[in-house]
């Protein structure tokens, strides 16, 4: 089985997230990309919206595509989550699983050194789905972690989420950039109004 995990706050779901998962799709023909909303990442000092919410909009978001699995297991462990902790997860269990991708932007790939225990993490075989991001490029990565590293194609999505909350909250349209299922879900429950 080949797995792709694709981790985040998710807080909202916009447009390059389904972007980026049709695009892994495409290229790697993963068995299975799970979706794995983040309790709290360790490297962003503000908490996310409540999960049950980041939830919600990530079933609304991806209802139609296929081999997608929305994992809760990050959201129900307290403390930040590490991505070291989630491959130990899925290994055990999945007993089945040959191939592991974790997908991440280049951004994040620029400080893979600074992710915890990241050679058990390679222990275990685990590769890289690399997205674009702005002001970043490959020469960015550690030249330790490059080989195991496979770019996804495709132009830059320029949508931050942190961008779009600011959006809602002074009531700018954002309907080109947010699933309308998740735009509906997000005006109906009152989210990112206030800052």
């Amino acid at each position: 089985m080949k797995l792709c995990l694709y981790g985040g706050s998710f807080d909202p779901v916009h447009n390059g997230h389904l972007y980026y998962a049709r695009k892994t799709q495409e290229q790697l023909a993963p068995d299975r990309i799970i979706l794995m909303p983040a309790n709290r990442s360790p490297f962003k000092e503000k908490n996310p919206t409540a999960g049950i919410h980041r939830l919600e909009m990530l079933k609304r978001a991806f209802t139609d595509m296929e081999n997608i699995q929305i994992s809760t297991w990050e959201l129900e462990k307290p403390g930040p989550s590490y991505t070291i902790d989630t491959v130990r997860h899925l290994i055990s269990l999945y007993d089945t699983v040959k191939k592991l991708y974790i997908l991440a932007g280049m951004d994040q790939m620029a400080e893979i050194e600074k992710w915890k225990n990241i050679e058990e993490m390679l222990s275990f075989g685990v590769s890289f789905a690399v997205f674009p991001r702005k002001g970043y490029s490959f020469s960015d990565i550690h030249p330790d972690f490059r080989p195991y590293c496979v770019l996804i194609d495709g132009p830059v999505v320029e949508i931050s989420a942190s961008d779009l909350r600011e959006k809602i909250r002074k009531s700018e349209d954002v309907s080109g950039l947010i699933p309308s299922s998740v735009l509906n879900y997000i005006q109906e429950n009152k989210l990112y109004i206030h800052a």
